[in-house]
């Protein structure tokens, strides 16, 4: 497979890559998202790649279908049916609350009350049944939940994940009345104890999956009719990808798709520059995303929040995002404080300079207002558009400048650095909180915003040093072509180490990777390219949280081989062991992969030879004054090129800024090193 298309839509703008491996060719495009159908954007941006899909063999997307969705609530109505007596799980959630110090806050479930119904049945914690499935209740609830416009119904029941007898019965007898396909098992979700988050799970998967299903239906008839003659893959929250019409059934594993993407990139480069320990950050116009990278893989969480009490517990990249991004709003607070996101502009209205409606001034327009975008560079809105530099200077200076008493610049210099405060101590307190030195880092900084604050950021948080991808803007898309086919599987054991019963864990693991490897073959995999991995998540007995334990490939399964990997992963982890403590098995998880994109894009970069031409200048507001910086088209520089700050480096899909003191390298990989001045 040689022809390959990246696709990334974020909240501001679509990105894109083409590349045909065998002809040495590489292509990349930024439009605008077309939020009310992101299809639309899609579709435009293949258009202004130039490709024919007739000749692509694999379009690989990532998508934030699902993640608007939920965050925004803008789902299919849910119907739930769940054991009696649990009808209100969703919304007892766990003893959190989302302000420390706050004693009220507002909380709605995915699923209002009105569209939760109980049913007789019963199972303990070791599968057995306790109670029979009242199939009768059950049907009449079906009913009920159907009558009153449910487009998808959820199944969770006590314990299932022991035992998924009465669930599995259920749907059939749901499936004689329900009106559609939207039947959702949560032993099929998430075959895991802890009743609230395997149901929260079950929820969001079926609150998402119509609007999944029909989003790939449409947009696979679009690239069908444009040519596509191959199955449209989808990038998951675990970096990996799957075929569409998988995702619609793991609907969930796509909630954090686009960033997924962009880490999957991140990881790459890091890799082909030797960089063992990075932070993968990707501000792009709506929030920056950030990874960090320990000896060069992107960890794992199994579990994430996509709202307030509303968690989702499946295997998804450990990336977290703030609200700060280049189309950050800044603002004026009741107190007096200029206050910088989380509210964007997004794609529409956009910043101030778009001249698009926006009226309130973002961060991409106090770049603009200091010199360190272009007037001629509008990044995504298409080849020629200039960027209105005099009504975002009047907007900042009224709105911001004014009620803090100071010029336009200064007002424009202040939104910058409250948002690089603000994304520093983010970065900064993720490493801190797992007891890592900043200066033993590297920052993979990208996104269309993320080249321009890399330096501010490598300053205040003292990293070791920054890389800027080849093409920033669109490194997520990138990431979309170096995924692998992945599945992730998991069954709670519970059960202590030291009497695991090694054929049957032998045998979870077994079922876990032949349904993995039929999915695979499915998608189009070869047996010879499925790759299969074991671990678990383990504890001491009586600790409430797990951590991931991995097996070495092909290490037998036996009572020592568990109990050591376990504590080379908590001494890792903690410094210490408990010695004496028993050690429990909680979940057995299996992940198969198999080759789908590229390894790398390296071997497709082509440096221009000779010298880098003569810069031009121009004038940049760097600490509250006025600076000549060097202007130099960043595409244009050989390989070993030193570029001294200050300088910025232009390029279609963003601009780097090189502050004084600092110099940028051009790597032979393309890459930029952007490091103090020696």
């Amino acid at each position: 497979m040689t022809r390959l298309i990246g696709v990334d839509i974020g909240g501001t703008n679509t990105d894109l890559i083409y590349v045909d491996a065998a002809a040495r060719k590489l292509v990349t495009a930024k439009v605008p998202t077309t939020a009310e159908n992101q299809a639309l954007g899609l579709v435009e941006g293949i258009d202004a790649l130039g490709a024919d899909l007739s000749h692509v063999d694999l379009l690989i997307h990532g998508t934030t279908v699902a993640t608007n969705a939920a965050i925004e609530r803008k789902g299919a109505r849910c119907g739930l049916i769940t054991t009696a007596g649990f009808r209100d799980v969703l919304e007892l959630r766990r003893r959190d609350r989302p302000h420390t110090y706050g004693l009220r806050a507002e909380f709605a479930p995915l699923v209002p009350r009105r569209f939760r119904r109980e049913v007789a049945e019963r199972m303990s914690a070791e599968g057995e049944t306790l109670v029979p499935l009242d199939e009768a209740g059950l049907a009449a609830a079906a009913r009920e939940l159907a009558g009153l416009g449910c487009e998808v119904v959820v199944l969770a029941f006590l314990h299932a994940y022991a035992n998924p007898a009465h669930e599995r019965r259920a749907r059939e007898v749901v499936a004689a009345i329900w009106p559609n396909d939207f039947i959702v098992l949560a032993s099929d979700v998430l075959p895991a104890m802890r009743e609230f988050e395997r149901t929260s799970t079950a929820v969001i998967s079926g609150y998402v999956q119509p609007l999944i299903g029909r989003y790939f239906d449409s947009l696979g008839e679009k690239l069908a009719a444009g040519g596509l003659a191959r199955e449209l893959l989808v990038v998951q929250s675990n970096g990996g990808v799957m075929a569409a019409p998988v995702a619609t059934r793991f609907a969930a594993n796509t909630i954090l798709s686009g960033p997924a993407a962009g880490v999957t990139a991140a990881a790459a480069i890091a890799g082909e520059l030797g960089l063992a320990d990075a932070v993968s950050c990707d501000m792009g116009g709506t929030s920056l995303d950030i990874c960090v990278i320990r000896n060069g893989q992107p960890p794992l969480t199994q579990q994430k929040a996509v709202d307030f009490g509303i968690p989702i517990a499946l295997p998804m990249l450990d990336i977290d995002a703030i609200g700060a991004g280049g189309g950050s709003l800044a603002r004026i607070d009741k107190a007096g404080l200029l206050q910088v996101g989380p509210e964007s502009a997004g794609s529409s209205p956009g910043p101030i300079a778009y001249g698009k409606g926006g009226t309130v001034p973002t961060v991409t327009d106090a770049s603009l207002v200091l010199g360190l975008l272009q007037t001629g560079n509008a990044i995504g809105k298409g080849a020629g558009a200039a960027l209105d530099k005099a009504t975002a200077r009047a907007a900042i200076g009224a709105q911001v400048g004014e009620p803090l008493g100071v010029s336009a610049e200064a007002a424009a210099e202040a939104i910058l650095t409250v948002t690089g405060a603000k994304m520093a101590g983010h970065v900064r307190r993720k490493l801190l909180e797992r007891g890592l030195d900043p200066r033993d880092f590297s920052m993979i900084a990208f996104g269309g915003a993320g080249p321009l604050h890399a330096n501010r950021l490598l300053r205040e948080i003292g990293l070791k040093s920054a890389v800027i991808p080849i093409y920033p803007g669109i490194t997520s898309a990138m990431g979309c072509i170096l995924g692998n086919l992945r599945h992730d599987f998991m069954r709670t054991v519970n059960a202590a180490a030291a009497g695991i019963d090694a054929a049957g864990l032998a045998a979870i693991f077994g079922a876990q990777a032949d349904e993995g490897r039929i999915i695979l073959l499915d998608e189009g995999a070869t047996e010879v390219d499925i790759e299969t991995r074991f671990s678990a998540d383990m504890c001491y007995r009586g600790q409430s949280n797990v951590i991931p334990v991995a097996f070495p490939p092909g290490a037998p399964l036996t009572w020592e081989a568990i109990h050591a990997a376990f504590d080379d992963a908590y001494r890792e982890r903690f410094g210490r062991l408990l010695d004496g403590a028993e050690v429990v098995l909680v979940n057995a998880r299996t992940t198969v992969t198999s080759g789908a994109g590229l390894a790398s894009i390296a071997g497709l970069i082509r440096l221009p030879d000779g010298p880098a031409p003569a810069p031009r200048t121009s004038e940049v507001f760097f600490a509250g004054t006025w600076i000549e910086a060097a202007l130099h088209e960043r595409l244009a520089l050989p390989a070993g090129t030193v570029v001294p700050g200050p300088a910025l480096l232009l390029q279609p899909d963003s601009t780097t800024f090189v502050e004084p003191g600092y110099a940028a390298s051009v790597d032979p990989t393309g890459h930029i090193i952007l490091a103090v001045q020696s």
